[in-house]
């Protein structure tokens, strides 16, 4: 009898590890699908293209009138783009590169920002705006936006993204 039951807790144990399993990967693809989600949102087949439209930090200068848009996309890869507009009919891009959704609600610009690296952020919605936080990279995001100033890894930032048409 003894040796009929050690026979059947192999069986138990694997459909425990079975069921274990499909619910794990049933929560991996709901996340999965959630950063894509909130990532179409971001990009030109949601809310996109954006504009900065403002920036917060201790050290973090005003942008003033200077027109800086933030465009998302998707398609063989996910990508980013920022521009600024000098006049009418005239740009200058600021940085580009590729994106990466390594979980929950973080974003990394990857590339774009020369000898600085790339750019990690966590973001989430209020309304009809995006509101990013800097997690890593502020001396190359900030250096992109301001190279006229010196700046160190660290700071502290938080960026309002507002949809470019408003």
């Amino acid at each position: 009898m003894l040796s009929s039951s050690l026979r059947f807790i192999p069986s138990v144990v694997g459909s425990i590890l079975l069921c274990a399993g499909i619910l794990l990967l049933g929560g991996c693809d709901g996340a999965g699908s959630k950063r894509a989600s909130l990532y179409q949102r971001l990009s030109n087949e949601g809310d996109g293209p954006w504009r900065i439209e403002q920036l917060n930090g201790p050290l973090t200068p005003e942008l003033g009138d200077r027109k800086i848009q933030v465009a998302f996309r998707q398609g063989d890869g996910r990508t980013y783009r920022m521009v600024e507009g000098l006049s009418e009919d005239s740009t200058v891009v600021i940085a580009a590169g590729a994106v990466a959704l390594p979980g929950g609600e973080n974003l990394q610009m990857l590339g774009g920002f020369g000898q600085f690296g790339s750019v990690a952020w966590t973001y989430r919605f209020q309304a009809s705006r995006a509101v990013f936080t800097l997690q890593a990279g502020s001396r190359a995001f900030l250096q992109a936006l301001f190279p006229e100033m010196g700046w160190s890894e660290g700071l502290d930032v938080e960026m309002t993204l507002a949809p470019a048409d408003e």
